[in-house]
Order: C-alpha cells, then sequence, then structure tokens
C-alpha cells in the first residue's frame, strides 16, 4: 500500500505559497493556487506527483509500464496538510460503531 502526504509551505522572502507532496519514492513541490479550494489545491499537488512517477516509469521502462496512472485513492486530512492512499477493492472496510 502506498501513501502520499501533502504540505502546505508558507511564502518566503524569496519564494511564494507552496505545496510539497511527498512519499517514500519521492517528492514534487507545486505553487499554491490562490483562488481555489485549499483541498483541490492540495489534490493537485497529489496529481502532479503521480504524473511525475508515471512519466519517469515511462522512460526508464517504456509506455504504459507505470502502476501509478490509475487505482483508487482515499483523501483524508492530518494537522499539516493531506493525505492519500492506494486502495483495493478487498481493503475497504467499515468500522463497527
Amino acid at each position: 500500500m502506498q501513501s502520499i502526504t501533502t504540505k502546505y509551505l508558507g511564502p518566503t522572502n524569496s519564494r511564494g505559497s507552496r505545496i510539497k507532496a511527498s512519499c517514500s519514492r519521492g517528492s514534487i513541490t507545486v505553487p499554491y493556487e490562490h483562488g481555489i479550494d485549499t483541498n483541490l489545491a492540495h489534490r493537485r499537488a497529489f496529481y502532479a506527483l503521480l504524473l511525475k512517477f508515471k512519466t519517469e516509469d515511462e522512460t526508464e521502462y517504456g509506455k504504459g509500464s507505470s502502476s501509478w496512472s490509475g487505482g483508487r485513492w482515499v483523501q483524508g486530512d492530518t494537522d499539516t496538510g493531506y493525505v492519500f492512499v492506494a486502495v483495493k477493492d478487498y481493503a475497504t472496510f467499515e468500522v463497527p460503531e
């Protein structure tokens, strides 16, 4: 199972606001898009990381070789941003009350 976390990075004297998406394989930092929903801004960073991995895989192993391009993901909030977790049908369950 793979998870990707996103985190908001505030502006500095030399850079604007950004969002960093990361996992054990690597990371990417993208500019924060002001004027859109925060949830969507984090999701776009998540998508950018998936696209980066897909491009790397296809460059190295050929078109269609990446497992990063599809699948089902679940999103949730954390104290510092969001987490995206890849799930399979057999891995989903409900917690009893």
